[in-house]
């Protein structure tokens, strides 16, 4: 569930009242923001209306998150930009018809120059077998639909990814995760579906404010892969990453999946995983006891903040929380803008446990050696514990990360700078699994 600078930074859509009037703001600009680990390509798209401004800044190379702005604020040739639900703000100056400034996020700051225009477009690219599609859920989910060779019908998976906005490839750096994942289903004669996250590419914009509700949209997408022409309809799995592999587990009754495949499947609830990240991460980096407690202290008082709140009013409390514990107050009201969100209460209310006993369907769970996000021991237990006498099998990839990367530390810094987007061994175990679980639609 870790949000890293590159999930933070997708596509922000911003909607706010000014407070003052420039028209030299509206338009399309862009600039490229280096974050160190990877340099992402920004458009802000700025509109006036009669009501101030609306506009929308789309990373080029994420697929694009949306974030409403609490506010957007033009004074004297300068401009403010405060994306509250991801905790960051854009402060420039127009100077010489380019906007000059700082891009803030997490008490981190970063250089962002924007000239007018926008970037070249790049054409969308299709592999052999893919197709673009909408499936409607209540709101519009773009993605691809990816059919191996021959005339079908086809067994099929949808592809739920984990936490974060996220385009339908999870594409982190120059890696496309699950189109590559998507590929190696389809070699194994499985057709797949993976989407847009709700405010990413062609998506609507629409969040959601529950995991129960991507749980909703997941069901519309199986009732949509099943009715294709190639699709067998009898046979429709869901393959789940990281947060993906709960969201499975929660889809209405009358669109359940016919067998899951967990990948670095998060088992457990929001407070354990986020405690036992905090501390191996934090391990993993060199720190001590000192760092490790305070952190877990933090988390805690986060987390009380977000049940003692009603719901969807925590932010205030988050915020107040992580000032007590040592955050500096500019820092702890960003922090505070996503970690108090509504999904985030709703996300630390729910029981992966209860979701996964509630399932008849067979369940089969890989998990990565490397993993420093889902650790893959503990949630081996807790998958077998919750699933009791049902059909689920369990196996560990060694030496690869929670992206199934080959890896030598497991640390989220390794993401961008792996040699593959997924381990070459990984996938073709990854798609032998999906195989099996194939084959038991028809025993």
């Amino acid at each position: 569930m870790i949000r890293t600078m590159l999930a933070a930074l997708a596509v922000i859509a911003i909607t706010a009242t000014a407070q003052a009037r420039d028209e030299r703001f509206a338009g399309i600009w862009h600039g490229t923001l280096d974050v160190g680990a990877a340099q992402l390509r920004l458009e802000l798209r700025i509109e006036e209306s009669a009501d101030g401004y609306t506009g929308v800044m789309v990373s080029l190379d994420q697929g694009g998150a949306q974030i409403p702005a609490s506010s957007i604020g033009v004074d004297d040739g300068n401009i403010e930009v405060v994306m509250s639900a991801m905790g960051a703000r854009y402060t420039a100056a127009l100077e010489d018809d380019a906007l000059v400034g700082t891009f803030h996020q997490g008490g981190a700051a970063f250089p962002l120059e924007m000239a007018r225009g926008a970037f070249e477009a790049a054409a969308l690219e299709l592999a052999p077998g893919e197709s673009e599609v909408i499936v409607e859920a209540g709101v519009h989910l773009a993605g691809t639909l990816r059919l191996p060779e021959g005339d079908g019908p086809h067994p099929a998976v949808l592809m739920l990814n984990g936490s974060g906005s996220q385009d339908r490839d999870v594409t982190i750096g120059n890696h496309r995760i699950f189109a590559v994942l998507a590929e190696a289903y389809a070699q194994a004669g499985i057709a797949s579906l993976r989407l847009d996250d709700r405010g990413m590419g062609g998506s609507d914009a629409t969040p959601a404010s529950s995991p129960g509700e991507l749980g909703a949209d997941a069901g519309a997408a199986l009732a949509f892969l099943r009715a294709q022409n190639g699709i067998n309809g009898h046979c429709v799995g869901i393959s789940g990453h990281s947060e993906g592999g709960i969201i499975a587990f929660l889809t209405p009754a009358n669109s359940q999946p016919d067998f899951i495949l967990m990948l670095a499947g998060q088992a457990g609830t929001l407070e354990e995983t986020l405690l036992e990240q905090g501390e191996v991460m934090n391990r993993a980096m060199g720190a001590g006891d000192d760092v490790v407690e305070a952190t877990r202290a933090r988390q805690r008082a986060m987390l009380e903040a977000l049940r003692a709140s009603p719901p969807g009013e925590a932010m205030d409390a988050v915020e107040a929380a992580f000032v007590a514990h040592g955050i500096p107050a500019e820092a702890a009201r960003q922090q505070a803008q996503f970690w108090g969100q509504r999904y985030v209460q709703e996300a630390a209310a729910l029981d992966p446990a209860a979701a996964m006993a509630a399932f008849d369907g067979p369940v089969t769970a890989v998990f990565a050696g490397k993993d420093l996000q889902v650790l893959p021991e503990i949630n081996t237990g807790r998958v077998l514990a919750a699933r009791g006498d049902r059909a689920t099998r369990i196996l560990t990839l060694d030496g690869v990360n929670h992206l199934f990367q080959t890896s030598e530390t497991g640390l989220p810094n390794e993401y961008t700078s792996a040699p593959h987007a997924m381990s070459p061994d990984a996938l073709e175990r990854i798609a032998a699994e999906a195989a099996e679980l194939v084959a038991g639609c028809s025993r």
